[in-house]
């Protein structure tokens, strides 16, 4: 029965026809009372002479309702109307996957997101004891902020238990159906959902199906006793790891695909995911350092002058009682240590006075009446060791004390010794003001700039990072089947022997060991780790007979 829009069901008023198909039609309707708008899938076999396709559909519909998944279209209710089966399901505004790939290709990272979400959604339902049956792109619709929402659950299974070759029901799905589901096996598990999976995965990276024929026999044949050539060689850029994935999920037989959607979701994710971050900052080309702004030129503080001057003038007092105080004791150190013969005019402070330039002079001199030449030195006075300098006895007798000024004025010039040189410099006139200094501006240091990456290792940890792809499938492998065989052991009261258990956690710390190496860019090191870890690796695969 098919139904015209604007006609209504009950409490629906069509709205729009949205496709049809062997088992079936689906219309957007919209629901008077509630006004909310929905998607209504009727079933066209008439169920009165078909009560046992009934029960198992209303069984099917018990379990989709029970889903509640936010990429898994939900079921609403389910309505029995004459002879006919109802399900009112929740309308999803989008385009399906398959469309999508008419528009062209769809780039590898969209690919991997949407492919992620279906996982996402098969891992609730897998747990849950649900198996979808009828994996394709057309189950796969995709909403304008890209979410993915899975529909149809259950219904596969119901036609191609009844006939796996009546017209209209199962063409469309045979290019999808794994072995298992072509040879008529009743108990599908996950894995056929994988499988089927992987086929849609195939067709939305390289725009082809894995499987072609022109009977429905010869594509149930392909399935069973072909191997779909590597979608690498359809697709030259794609990456080699998700070409292994792809592969990998087509196995024939179930024990050597992924064996749940977990494990096909991360290491769909692991090859896929964005470059590292640390990896692009090194490949990144250094910014030029750009050097700080010199100091700004100091502005005279004229509504403080007065201020800064009475403070100044304190200063001079204080450093002028200060040496006062001190001299008396200068004098007696001087007669205490003075040698049996001075020159006329010197004072001996028993400290070796380094000569020093006037403009360092001139900045320790607390005023300018106070900036006169230290007194001149006889080459008696020198010694050979250098004197610590600006002790605090030469910095009083070179300021100008009384009496040290009175005989400096009438001092002859004298030659000072200053370490293994000696160097004769004229005794400053106590006028003589000394040109200030220029204000010395420390620049801070540049940063070291980050050597640009040698391209051969750079190529080297690509390459390492490729196989560590490859390799963490395997290893995903491995682990899903120890698990197993752990399970099964531990049902019989025995345990995975220990040489394998170690041999697994060696597995696992050796690669973490290679990717830690990776992003500090070790190449020697993540090699070396990433040998250990095949290695590893190579020995639970011969254990487990892979």
């Amino acid at each position: 029965m098919s139904y015209e829009i604007g006609s209504r069901v009950g409490d629906y008023e069509i709205l729009e026809i949205l496709g049809a198909g062997g088992m079936g039609r689906v219309y957007k309707v919209r629901n008077v009372l509630s006004d909310r708008v929905e998607a209504m899938k009727v079933l066209l076999p008439d169920l009165a002479s078909n009560p046992d396709l009934a029960d198992r559909f209303m069984r099917e519909i018990k379990v989709q309702a029970s889903l509640t998944h936010p990429n898994i279209a939900a079921l609403h209710t389910a309505l029995r109307i004459e002879n006919q089966l109802l399900m009112l399901m929740e309308y999803v505004e989008g385009i399906t996957l398959d469309k999508l790939m008419e528009a062209g290709p769809v780039p590898i990272e969209k690919a991997a997101e949407y492919i992620a979400q279906v996982l996402s959604a098969l891992s609730y339902a897998h747990a849950r004891g649900v198996v979808h049956r009828d994996l394709k792109p057309s189950n796969m619709m995709i909403t304008p902020s890209g979410v993915v929402k899975l529909m149809d659950f259950g219904i596969a299974k119901m036609t191609a238990d009844r006939k796996l070759t009546q017209t209209g029901s199962t063409v469309g799905s045979l290019y999808y159906m794994s072995p298992e589901q072509i040879k008529g096996e009743v108990n599908l598990d996950p894995r056929s959902d994988l499988y089927s999976l992987g086929v849609s995965l195939y067709e939305v990276v390289t725009g082809a199906r894995p499987f072609q024929g022109d009977s429905e026999y010869s594509i149930m044949a392909a399935h069973l006793q072909k191997n779909p050539p590597p979608p690498i060689e359809i697709s030259p850029n794609l990456p080699s790891g998700l070409n292994e994935i792809i592969l990998q999920a087509l196995e024939k037989e179930p024990s050597k695909r992924f064996q749940t959607a977990d494990a096909f979701r991360n290491a769909l994710l692991y090859v896929c995911k964005p470059a590292q971050p640390a990896a692009a900052a090194a490949q990144a080309k250094p910014q030029p350092v750009v050097p700080p702004p010199p100091p700004a030129a100091a502005h005279p503080a004229r509504s403080h002058r007065g201020l800064w001057i009475g403070v100044g003038a304190l200063i001079v007092v204080a450093v002028i009682v200060v040496l006062a105080l001190q001299i008396p004791k200068f004098r007696q150190t001087a007669a205490e240590n003075a040698p049996a013969q001075l020159p006329a005019g010197v004072i001996d402070t028993g400290t070796q006075i380094p000569e020093t330039p006037a403009v360092a002079q001139s900045e320790s001199a607390p005023s300018e009446e106070l900036q006169t030449s230290a007194p001149p030195l006889s080459a008696q006075e020198t010694s050979p060791e250098p004197a610590p300098v600006a002790s605090p006895p030469a910095r009083a007798d070179r300021s100008g004390s009384p009496v040290s000024r009175l005989r400096s004025e009438s001092a002859r010039p004298a030659a000072v010794s200053s370490g293994p040189a000696t160097s004769t410099q004229p005794a400053a006139s106590r006028q003589e003001v000394p040109e200030r200094p220029p204000v010395m501006t420390t620049q801070r240091p540049e940063p070291p700039r980050a050597p640009a990456e040698d391209p051969a290792v750079a190529g080297q940890l690509k390459g390492i990072r490729e196989q560590l792809n490859l390799l963490s499938i395997r290893m995903d492998t491995v682990k899903s089947s120890l698990d197993t065989l752990r399970r099964q052991q531990a049902a019989s009261g025995v345990g995975l022997r220990g040489d394998m258990a170690n041999s697994a956690q060696r597995m696992d710390y050796y690669f973490s060991q290679t990717e830690a190496a990776l992003n500090r860019r070790d190449a020697d090191a993540a090699k070396k780790n990433l040998d250990l870890a095949e290695g590893e690796v190579s020995k639970l695969e011969k254990f487990l007979g892979k």
